[in-house]
């Protein structure tokens, strides 16, 4: 009997436990929504290219100019590419240019995993790297 009545507590505290982990709240974080990879931002014109990746493995490059959104859908292979020239651009503007000089405002801000870089409008040699790209990229999310 005391076998019986040992398993069955065993059996209760189990279930409590897995009935204690189901009511936790659920979250209400929308996966649908994208992770931004990396983001070119004019910040005078107001205008953004982003590459953003979903929960589901999709890729968007997207343009945001003003109040109009201009979103194309990429595969795997044109994403990574395009997240490796990012990459590259990021970490030659940071690493191997001149710094901005001090005090002055950002033209262009440019984000890759979180880390932000803003670069000046004085710094004519990084803004003649930076507008290629950010045309090249604004072009495919109008595709």
């Amino acid at each position: 009997m005391r076998k019986i009545y040992g398993l069955m507590m065993v059996a209760i505290l189990t279930f409590s436990a897995f009935a204690q982990e189901q009511e936790r709240p659920e979250s209400n974080t929308d996966l649908r929504g994208g992770k931004a990879m990396f983001t070119i931002e004019q910040t005078d014109d107001e205008e953004k290219v982003e590459l953003s990746r979903t929960s589901a493995g999709d890729y968007f490059l997207i343009f945001t100019e003003d109040d109009e959104v201009h979103k194309n859908k990429l595969g795997r292979e044109k994403a990574e590419s395009l997240n490796e020239q990012f990459s590259s651009l990021f970490l030659k503007l940071q690493y191997e240019m001149p710094a901005d000089p001090k005090g002055c405002d950002a033209e262009w801000r440019l984000v890759l995993l979180g880390e932000e870089q803003k670069i000046c409008p004085k710094n004519e040699q990084k803004h003649q790297e930076i507008l290629p790209v950010f045309k090249s990229m604004k072009q495919g999310a109008r595709q």
